[in-house]
């Protein structure tokens, strides 16, 4: 499969907006982009985030990947890593999928074959820039985004380091059974995805969505290990001890797995669940969470 991506020159007037920033502690004013780029025949809205130099340098990048039924704003923390790795010189890129976040998609197109070329198109767009150094490209994901970072992690001609939180690494459908119901929950809700083209599912948290027959074979078919196994840059996992979504021993397979990397390191979040605090408004685990990843990828690329 070719991937490929473009910026539009057109921009809707409320996915445009151009911000200027800098934190109190930063070395690099940067500005921030909403605009789309093209996937699959499919305008993905973006986040396309440099740090600004008037000497012509170019920065390291990172492509940012948000979780099952998130969005590329993951209710501001991914704003917050992506603001402060570019006030630390470092470029990033994230991307809403299918059915998530600005997406006019159905999220029945939400699968990890069309997740998997969003990320790349999105690197492809963000290499081609200016700004950037396309020898030091890193990846963030969480929970699912940790789930499809992990299985690009094999690419090491392209991605010197990967960075998770709690990301969902088992083998198949593994969690994703569980988190629908149960092995016949899980079945039920396949085969009408086979039957209608999609099955409606509420998450624990009251979010609808449907799902499409591609979801689940795609699940079933990947094995997020075996490319973590051929990783060979550096590696970090962090995950909340209380975590009851993604468990700390999944979160823990990915650090074991990593048997090739020039560096694996793990951070613990403790009295965390999967949220990380960010939806229950407990700032010092979301503080830990952005600071430690923040760190580690600026340091690293």
């Amino acid at each position: 499969m070719k991937y490929h991506s473009k910026l539009l020159n057109t921009l809707p007037t409320l996915l445009l907006i151009l911000a200027v920033g800098q934190s109190a502690a930063a070395e690099f004013e940067f500005v921030s982009i909403d605009s789309f780029v093209e996937s699959r025949g499919v305008q993905v809205p973006m986040t396309w985030t440099y740090p600004k130099a008037e000497d012509g340098r170019k920065f390291p990048l990172v492509v940012m990947a948000h979780g099952h039924g998130g969005s590329r704003k993951e209710s501001g923390s991914f704003d917050r890593v992506a603001n402060d790795l570019a006030a630390r010189g470092v470029a990033t890129i994230r991307m809403d999928f299918p059915g998530c976040g600005d997406s006019t998609e159905s999220f029945a197109n939400n699968n990890l074959s069309n997740m998997l070329a969003d990320i790349v198109a999105s690197r492809d767009f963000a290499v081609s820039q200016p700004q950037v150094d396309a020898d030091r490209v890193g990846l963030f994901g969480w929970s699912m985004g940790g789930r499809l970072v992990l299985m690009l992690s094999d690419r090491n001609d392209e991605f010197g380091a990967v960075a998770t939180w709690a990301p969902a690494v088992t083998a198949g459908a593994g969690s994703m059974v569980e988190f629908l119901g149960g092995p016949d929950e899980y079945a039920a809700s396949k085969a009408k995805a086979k039957r209608d083209g999609y099955a409606p599912f509420t998450t624990r948290w009251g979010q609808e969505q449907k799902l499409g027959l591609g979801f689940f074979t795609d699940m079933e078919e990947s094995k997020p290990l075996d490319h973590v196994k051929q990783f060979s840059g550096s590696l970090f996992v962090l995950y909340g001890d209380k975590d009851d979504v993604v468990l700390p021993e999944v979160a823990d397979s990915a650090v074991a797995a990593a048997t090739n990397a020039v560096e694996v390191s793990r951070y613990i979040v403790r009295g965390a669940d999967h949220g990380l605090g960010v939806f229950s408004d407990e700032p010092h685990y979301t503080d830990q969470a952005v600071n430690k990843t923040v760190d580690f990828l600026a340091d690293r690329l």
